[in-house]
């Protein structure tokens, strides 16, 4: 089983946001892209353990600000009731489940059971809403008194106490207790995690309390009770009381009353026994471990103990796997996540947020979810070919494709090196423009995953820079891109590769001619196909003449590499 859908209105920056899960799904977005709220968000129609404890009585703040303006403006301009009631916010998370594999996980979810097509959809949702309609709009009245723009209000003024929250089964909105609820789990491995490094004085933590307590046996409960005893005797043997206070002969009776006094174990329970056991990392204290080894450790640690959860259904997220980790460590961590969720339980769900392209290419392009805006993009149904090169590539960085604002494919290094080389010189453009070479001719495949996530942003813009190679259809097809959407500009060679426009641009010809050592006679075409014959040093060597300190090659753009530049500029 797991969670196939989230549904959130008016949460923090959520408005109206949709997202559909997998059993591991990697969720990419820019930053304040929502990926933070939306695992906060997860915590409210679920139960939350105390390695993250979120409170399901929110605050004002938790209220998404638009909605509470656009209800504030509702009354200022005295709309009608229906209108005013219409707009009143209210803070929804409806999670669907799907999938449950035996009679135990259907017994998990039986009451939750919803009138579907496919006969095997549950769902809870929470709702915070006015105890009393009637009285939140009475409240506002007169927060609003007086007020005749919305320009002179501010959402935090609004009347909170009014709410209280309710879980409910969404299919008959009968309220769902406690004892139901923490049969459904999420389990939160923050991006600030550090709980296993805590300073000299405190040595031991919550979690590491709890996972014993949670693994011991009843035998080995009492050889543990058992050996605290045996500890104790030890401690009575030295007859720690009496040194307290030596014997006065002059106070016969006072020694007498001493005599009758002897320490007796407080006997604390099993936890608080526990509470005092830290871990360590070969011969020192794991604190003492540097800060990506204690978040390893941190992962592993905590991701086993969820995904052994076998009475209820465990959602982990893991935000930003990779802060601190090595390159060794984090490969490490995320081979562990993803045999964990394949090989686990159907009672785990992973989500992870990540901004590391060897984390998404890692866990697999299929399971990744984008948030762009409102929208959560699934890359589910992308291209196979797009996942077939991203094996081939696993350092190919997925993030800049999607995210960059001006951003510029060309097929190989050549493109690459030459426009770095120019925008080098123009600081101001080398600031925005982002250049990546794809290693093929395929520009198709990655302009229709940027689509899915930038279509219509008008802040978004792409370039393609691509050789004419003498193929009239895949030129009229890469057109076509160019033709339909506003942020997209496709330019093609005029000639059959770049090196020959590159030669005919400008004054390219003379400084091609110092740079390789070639006579003052020499055409064009000769200059382009001493280029052609070993792209890779001759670029190389044309670039450092355009980044000389000392006296620096000034180089033509051809017309089509120009064009692009200018566009995503």
């Amino acid at each position: 089983m797991y969670i196939s859908k989230v549904t959130i209105d008016d949460y923090r920056g959520f408005s109206h946001f949709e997202a559909e899960l997998s059993k591991l799904t990697v969720i990419i977005g820019e930053n304040e892209s929502g990926k933070s709220n939306f695992f906060s968000a997860l915590s409210l129609p679920l139960s939350n353990n105390d390695i993250n404890f979120n409170r399901k009585r929110l605050e004002v703040a938790d209220i998404n600000s638009l909605k509470i303006l656009q209800f504030y403006k509702s009354i200022i301009e005295e709309e009608d009731e229906a209108t005013i009631l219409a707009k009143i916010p209210v803070v929804k998370v409806v999670i669907e489940m799907r999938d449950p594999k035996n009679e135990y996980e259907e017994s998990l979810l039986k009451n939750w059971l919803c009138d579907d097509e496919s006969g095997s959809l549950y769902s809870i949702s929470y709702v915070f809403q006015p105890k009393k309609e009637d009285d939140l709009i009475k409240s506002a009245r007169e927060i609003l008194k007086g007020v005749t723009t919305i320009d002179d209000v501010r959402w935090f003024t609004f009347p909170i106490e009014n709410y209280d929250y309710q879980i409910i089964s969404t299919n008959n909105g009968k309220q769902i207790g406690f004892s139901e609820l923490k049969r459904l789990s999420v389990n939160l491995i923050g991006a600030e995690r550090d709980d296993f490094a805590q300073n000299n004085s405190v040595r031991s933590n919550n979690v590491l309390t709890r996972m014993l307590m949670s693994t011991l046996d009843d035998s080995e409960k009492a050889e543990i009770d058992k050996a605290y005893t045996t500890f104790f005797k030890a401690i009575e043997g030295t007859n720690t009381f009496q040194k307290l206070i030596s014997p006065d002969p002059d106070f016969k009776n006072f020694s007498d009353y001493i005599e009758n006094i002897d320490c007796i174990p407080n006997l604390p329970n099993l936890r608080s026994i526990l509470s005092n056991i830290t871990l360590k990392a070969g011969d020192v204290f794991l604190y003492q471990r540097g800060l990506g080894e204690r978040n390893l450790i941190h992962i592993l640690i905590l991701f086993e103990y969820f995904k052994k959860e076998k009475k209820y259904f465990n959602l982990c997220c893991i935000e930003e796997p990779e802060a601190h980790l090595s390159v060794n460590n984090l490969k490490l961590a995320t081979d562990f996540i993803n045999k964990s969720t394949s090989e686990g339980t159907g009672l785990l769900q992973t989500l992870v947020s990540s901004h590391s392209p060897s984390v998404i290419n890692k866990l697999e392009l299929s399971n990744v979810l984008v948030f762009s805006g409102d929208k959560a993009i699934s890359l589910k149904k992308s291209s196979s070919d797009l996942q077939d090169y991203l094996r081939k590539r696993p350092n190919f960085d997925i993030l800049k494709l999607l995210f960059a604002n001006k951003l510029i494919l060309v097929e190989g290094p050549t493109e690459e090196m030459l426009i770095n080389s120019v925008l080098q010189t123009q600081i101001d453009k080398l600031r925005a423009v982002e250049v990546v070479s794809i290693g093929h001719k395929g520009f198709r495949t990655f302009l229709d995953i940027w689509l899915e996530v930038n279509r219509g942003n008008a802040e978004k813009r792409i370039g393609v820079v691509r050789d004419y190679d003498g193929e009239d259809k895949a030129k009229a097809d890469h057109d076509s891109y160019d033709a339909e959407h506003k942020n997209i500009c496709v330019r093609t060679t005029v000639n059959r590769t770049l090196e020959n426009d590159l030669a005919e641009a400008g004054g390219n010809l003379s400084v091609m001619q110092e740079v390789f050592g070639l006579p003052g006679d020499c055409a064009a075409e000769d200059a382009a196909n001493v280029m052609i014959s070993d792209k890779a040093e001759t670029m190389l060597a044309l670039c450092d003449s355009i980044l000389d300190a000392k006296k620096p090659k000034i180089v033509t753009l051809p017309p089509h590499i120009q064009e692009v530049i200018d566009f995503v500029s």
